[in-house]
């Protein structure tokens, strides 16, 4: 980029030369702007790119992959949760360094009591099944099934929860990747039936506190392939964004640049069936 950008300032700078005596004269006391403006050019190309876009084909919608925060990105944003909708466990979940743990501090200011009367409220309107298991001693003893949905809204924002982990007695939850896929599916079926059109913010579920072992790559794509399949009867979003979280880019070595070429070669050949 340097010498791309020291090329085209030098092509400017002769062919002005060229046209003017003035500017020639002037232009040859200036090397130091060459430099310095080649400088700046060069550093601005080679930037960090954050964001990512791709238009999916056949569809008015576009797919997007951002490192941030998700709870920092504009949009209505997906909350993985346990199976059982445990919110506290001995102070243990809303201390915890995870995307509902930062739910409950962000948007209920750690007091799960009322967020737990919000999932109640929500899970009653839905009527969905569920069985006590007998091992549960501890929290909740309502366990539903994977994949279940509710929605929530808190301070002008929408969120989806969908229960991708199951917790046990000691507020350690675990998951699988057939977990994973099953609770994608059914959160864009829920989404396309119930969902509010509104841009959907989704981090790398299951990559944390989860302890799936897949690799965050895979996660990735899993999202994507899932996405792409659920728009085959419709839309029902305008964006989809990914949202990576910073640290985790470096501390895991993502290649940013490999999943830019999948989401590009999945949008532009992406097939839908019935």
């Amino acid at each position: 980029n340097l010498l791309a950008s020291f090329g085209a300032i030098r092509l400017v700078v002769v062919t002005v030369s060229f046209s003017s005596e003035s500017a020639k004269v002037f232009l040859s006391t200036k090397g130091w702007w060459v430099f310095a403006i080649g400088l700046l050019i060069a550093c601005f190309l080679s930037r960090p790119k954050k964001v990512f876009r791709c238009q999916l084909k056949g569809r008015d919608v576009t797919i997007e992959i951002r490192i941030a925060d998700a709870f920092e990105v504009s949009g209505d944003l997906v909350v993985p949760i346990n199976t059982t909708f445990d919110t506290d466990l001995d102070g243990r979940i809303p201390k915890a360094h995870s995307i509902q743990g930062e739910f409950i501090r962000r948007y209920y200011d750690a007091e799960v009591s009322h967020l737990d009367l919000d999932i109640d409220e929500a899970l009653g309107k839905e009527n969905y099944c569920y069985k006590e298991p007998p091992e549960k001693t501890r929290g909740k003893k309502r366990r539903y099934p994977i994949g279940t949905v509710i929605q929530l809204e808190r301070k002008e924002r929408l969120f989806y929860l969908v229960a991708n982990t199951h917790i046990n007695n000691n507020g350690v939850a675990s998951t699988s990747i057939e977990n994973l896929r099953e609770s994608l599916a059914k959160l864009w079926y829920y989404i396309s039936e119930k969902g509010s059109k509104g841009d959907i913010v989704i981090p790398l579920l299951g990559t944390g506190k989860a302890r799936l072992s897949d690799k965050r790559e895979d996660i990735f794509l899993e999202i994507i392939r899932s996405f792409i399949a659920s728009c085959s009867s419709g839309t029902y979003c305008d964006k989809l964004i990914v949202a990576i979280y910073p640290p985790d880019v470096t501390k895991h070595k993502i290649d940013l640049n490999d999943l830019r070429k999948f989401l590009e070669y999945s949008c532009k050949y992406a097939r839908f069936e019935s």
